[in-house]
């Protein structure tokens, strides 16, 4: 847990101490003073300075030899678009606004210090695909109506998503993201690559994305547009 001593940090240690997860809290000086430190499984930024600061931060953390593709999950009051976009593109694995819903603070810190890349497996697949807690609304295109989801990690042409509804292999749909409780009215093509169950018991897909909006996910979800799914 990243930020200054104060009830903020105090709390999100609390959360996060009662739902099983050993927690460590350090100033942004101790923990970048420590090159050679055991990588963590999650990093969690409470973000009190403002977007330029976070961003100014971001690129520090992004850079630390033992944080290297450790996910990280941002606390922070600004609700706008442009911050929360912000942080994605520039690789933050969830992005929550305070004050957090406890329950929604230790679901995403536990599926994000637990979490797993899936499909394919080579060296060059693990370091381009990373966690992304996003909520979704998947949409096929031959119907009406949409399904809720969440997405679950992201590449620069595809990603995961569980939903409450199995899809086959080969549908074509629509995914909108959500910024928290805000749509971001941006909806991507995709083709459903697979599908599997999930350990929640939800349904889990494997999405490529499609036509153009294949460069723009990568652009809104900071990768750059790298092949097929």
């Amino acid at each position: 847990m990243i930020g200054p001593p104060g009830e903020d940090r105090w709390a999100a240690t609390a959360i996060l101490g009662a739902a099983g997860l050993e927690v460590a809290e350090v100033t942004e000086a101790q923990l970048l003073a420590a090159p050679d430190q055991v990588p963590p499984s999650l990093v969690v930024l409470d973000d009190t300075r403002g977007r330029a600061a976070r961003d100014a931060l971001q690129a520090r953390l992004k850079a630390h030899p033992a944080l290297q593709g450790v996910p990280l999950l941002i606390l922070a009051y600004d609700a706008g678009i442009d911050s929360y976009s912000g942080a994605i593109t520039q690789g933050a694995a969830a992005y929550l606004v305070k004050p957090v819903n406890p329950e929604d603070l230790a679901e995403a810190a536990r599926r994000l210090s637990g979490w797993k890349s899936r499909g394919d497996r080579t060296e060059k697949r693990r370091r381009v695909r990373r966690p992304l807690l996003m909520k979704v609304d998947v949409e096929l295109r031959r119907v009406k109506g949409r399904i809720p989801g969440q997405l679950v990690d992201a590449s620069g042409s595809g990603c995961r998503v569980e939903v409450s509804e199995e899809l086959a292999a080969g549908e074509l749909v629509r995914v909108t993201l959500h910024s928290h409780e805000d749509s971001t009215h941006v909806a991507l093509g995709a083709e459903v690559r697979w599908h599997a169950a999930a350990p929640s018991g939800a349904h889990e897909l494997g999405l490529r994305f499609t036509g153009w909006t294949a460069t723009r996910a990568g652009q809104l979800l900071g990768f750059a547009s790298s092949g097929p799914a």
